[in-house]
């Protein structure tokens, strides 16, 4: 019995599933919180209105200062105000409740009416005139969150502008008295702004887009004010050189050279106001006192 071998039977222990580990369940936490995510968007989007959604949408087209959405700035004052909101969306105010947002909600309506009316009346001044008339392709008029836009825009073979200066042609001239002459009615302030496409000068030039943009915006301010515009209602002049495209895609289109002109609502002036105006000579002179250099020993 000595001289027998012993027989060793190994039992391996099969697992069937170990080589997937545990990345599944990584990949399957990811979908899931970005599933959560996204119906949690639509059903924030679900309570907005009209009205807001609109200008969300004007803010991404056009970030800028003048030309953005009306609620992308809020005042340092209404800021993290408590909200009777199910979702605080940062800071925004709750709509007014009462007659107060009943007044509001009036106001509004009577401005965007007025706005409308505007918009006909320039319209027609352009269909009335048969020289004029032959240019409405290259007028963009809407009604926006911040007020009446009228969009003066170059085209490739009728330039509003010579070629790098700001001297305006003669029909882009009559254009822009005509809208001045209807732009006079309004009690509302104006925002002009110029802006050109990306073709610049040479690199060491003194003289580039941002400079060419402001003259050609001062240019359409003095035929506005030909046309009947009052010197005071004019809120602010801008050149823009060739940040804020018309045609994103395309830098070189020529449609990106145009006048903007805005006339702005109550909302879009207050805004406006509250980033063009200076401390008040007695702020200044309180915070000298309380500054280190205001002491003397």
């Amino acid at each position: 019995m000595s001289d027998e071998q012993s027989i060793i039977i190994k039992r391996l222990k099969k697992c069937p599933h170990c080589a997937h580990g545990g990345a599944w369940k990584v990949a399957f936490a990811d979908f899931m919180t970005a599933a959560m995510a996204f119906f949690l968007m639509l059903w924030v989007l679900s309570g907005v209105n009209d009205e807001e959604m609109r200008a969300m949408a004007e803010y991404f087209r056009d970030p800028t200062v003048i030309e953005s959405a009306p609620a992308n700035l809020v005042q340092s004052k209404e800021a993290g105000q408590s909200s009777d909101s199910m979702i605080d969306m940062g800071g925004f105010k709750d709509t007014p409740k009462g007659d107060q947002g009943d007044d509001d909600a009036a106001n509004k309506a009577k401005e965007k009416a007025e706005m409308e009316m505007l918009k006909l009346q320039i319209e027609k001044k352009i269909s009335e005139n048969p020289v004029l008339e032959q240019f409405k392709n290259q007028l963009k008029i809407e009604v926006t969150p911040n007020g009446l836009q009228v969009q003066i825009l170059d085209d490739r073979k009728r330039p509003m502008f010579g070629s790098g200066v700001d001297l305006p042609k003669d029909y882009a001239a009559k254009i822009l008295k005509e809208v001045g002459s209807v732009l006079a009615q309004t009690n509302n302030r104006i925002s002009i702004a110029g802006h050109t496409d990306s073709s610049g000068y040479h690199s060491n030039a003194e003289y580039t887009n941002w400079e060419l943009s402001a003259d050609r915006a001062n240019a359409a301010r003095r035929l506005l004010l030909d046309g009947g515009v009052e010197s005071n209602k004019v809120a602010q002049v801008v050149g823009l050189s060739d940040t804020v495209p018309f045609d994103k895609e395309n830098p070189y289109n020529p449609r990106n050279r145009r006048i903007s002109i805005i006339v702005l609502n109550k909302e879009a002036d207050q805004r406006l106001r509250s980033l063009s105006e200076a401390p008040g000579i007695e702020d200044l002179s309180q915070k000298m006192v309380n500054s280190p250099l205001g002491t003397s020993n």
